[in-house]
């Protein structure tokens, strides 16, 4: 499955695991949340969607940096979170925190 976390150092880092927890970097145990990503190619933007199991929601203020090193951080797209209300589909952007 596509899946994201946000590791202890901020970084949001993507794969295609069966557990958040195979995104965790060595020696870690823990991360600030995580969910699913797809890539929206006629929106030209990557969805970010849901919570893992394990780790929660997602905390995008501790966001610090995006892992450009593998798709979907590579293609460039901006981010946006996807949340429904009243069964509506609302993208908010993901943005890096330069809060330390």
């Amino acid at each position: 499955m596509q899946k994201f976390i946000i590791t202890t150092d901020g970084t949001m880092r993507f794969g295609d695991v069966q557990l958040h927890r195979d995104l965790i970097p060595y020696g870690d145990d823990t991360c600030y949340g995580g969910g699913f990503w797809r890539v929206d190619n006629h929106r030209g933007c990557i969805i970010l969607s849901g919570r893992s199991y394990d780790f929660g929601a997602p905390e995008f203020s501790r966001l610090r940096s995006i892992d450009t090193t593998t798709a979907p951080g590579s293609l460039g797209y901006p981010m946006f979170y996807e949340r429904m209300f009243a069964g509506e589909e609302y993208l908010e952007p993901v943005t890096i925190s330069s809060a330390q």
